[in-house]
């Protein structure tokens, strides 16, 4: 490889990663709802801005939702391992915390047609 190829790559990397966060930049949505998943099936749906604590059951085990401050967490979980417990809270649109174990998956999404709990 010669020195030119490897500048190259590196000025392809450093436009690839400026290109990917001006685009999340400027395309970034405020979040709107959470949404709980139970398998594939929507099982509740929340205002972020809302503060709410509600608990996920299901046939598989129990899952503590807390939305508060515009943040989403699972404080609680029947599961063995916890790992949906030891995840940060959520904010952004896109992110989630899953519970496999339980089948439980909390996400934020944009605002629907459809009525918020």
């Amino acid at each position: 490889m010669k020195k030119q190829d490897g500048i190259l790559i590196f000025v392809l990397l450093i436009m690839a990663a400026v290109f990917f966060y001006g685009y999340r930049l400027w395309n970034r949505e405020s979040p709107e709802e959470v949404v709980v998943y139970v398998g594939e099936q929507e099982y509740a749906r929340f205002s972020i801005r809302e503060e709410e604590e509600f608990l996920i059951e299901t046939e598989k085990g129990t899952n503590q939702l807390i939305i508060k401050d515009g943040k989403a967490d699972v404080t609680e979980a029947s599961c063995p391992d916890k790992i949906c417990v030891h995840q940060s809270p959520i904010s952004q649109t896109g992110e989630t915390i899953v519970c496999m174990p339980n089948r439980v998956i909390v996400t934020i999404e944009q605002a629907s047609q459809k009525a918020i709990r």
